[in-house]
């Protein structure tokens, strides 16, 4: 099993929000496309080196069946429980209602929401903020919204925005949207969730906060281009995970800046 198959899965892990449960073969799937890497994922996830900060006791078998954890059986039925999820004879109870399916939400922001953009996408969640989206006839802000509207139907987007009428005309469309009330970005995250919008609270090295293209770990041999960034720390090069967006090419890594983001974000939960 290589390191960059168990960061792949970890990744996945720490996606998975307190009250539900994910399988092995689940995961397996999203990362291969294919369940039959399911026995490698298990063996990733028991070599999980952070129990309870990285959830996996929220992986279970596709039965059902809590499945085995590294800090004990009885451990993981306990914090399954604590977190809402009933266990009778090791299995989960109402399976199917507490599943979390590994299809990410999908958002598009209008101009007011840029730093909540930002962070969900910091959250691991596509996120396509308005002036990104590309239509040369659009001109004004009566023009703009109706494509949003329209971008946001097209690809199944859940549309977030502050406007009252952008909402409304959301709305009677059909399309699924969340009009934003406060201009906090800590308490607009916080409306989400109450508004039962299923959002990821931990940040993962899936999307780049600047232009939304996914980010992949930096192999080795590519170290020069790490070299190359001004505001890379050099001298953790070797030493720390670093990752690169396919699109812009900015680099990422988990410092201190990740350390506050968590417990910003601790704080929500």
């Amino acid at each position: 099993m290589s390191k960059n198959f168990q960061e792949e899965v970890l990744n996945r892990v720490k996606q998975i929000p307190s009250g539900k449960v994910t399988t092995y073969g689940a995961i397996a799937r999203e990362i291969t496309g294919s369940v039959r890497a399911a026995r490698a994922v298990a063996q990733a996830v028991a070599k999980n080196p952070y129990p309870i900060i990285i959830p996996c006791h929220r992986v279970v078998r596709s039965n059902g069946d809590v499945g085995g954890y590294s800090l004990g059986v009885d451990k993981k039925i306990r914090l399954l429980n604590e977190e809402g999820i009933e266990i009778e004879g090791r299995k989960v109870v109402n399976f199917e209602e507490v599943l979390f399916p590994f299809e990410p939400l999908r958002f598009v922001t209008d101009r007011m929401l840029g730093k909540l953009s930002t962070w969900l996408r910091i959250l691991g969640h596509d996120t396509v903020y308005a002036a990104e989206v590309k239509d040369k006839s659009v001109e004004g802000e009566e023009e703009e919204d109706k494509a949003l509207v329209a971008f946001a139907e097209q690809e199944a987007r859940i549309l977030l925005t502050r406007d009252k009428n952008l909402a409304s005309s959301a709305s009677k469309k059909g399309v699924q949207c969340v009009q934003i009330k406060t201009e906090d970005v800590m308490e607009q995250l916080k409306e989400l969730l109450l508004r039962n919008v299923n959002i990821n609270l931990e940040p993962v090295p899936v999307r780049c906060s600047e232009c939304n293209a996914r980010i992949r770990n930096v192999e080795e041999g590519e170290e020069e281009m790490l070299k190359e960034k001004s505001y890379v720390p050099t001298s953790r090069v070797g030493k720390w995970d670093f990752w690169v967006c396919e699109g812009c090419g900015r680099i990422y890594w988990e410092g201190s800046h990740w350390r506050n983001m968590r417990e910003r974000l601790r704080r929500l939960k």
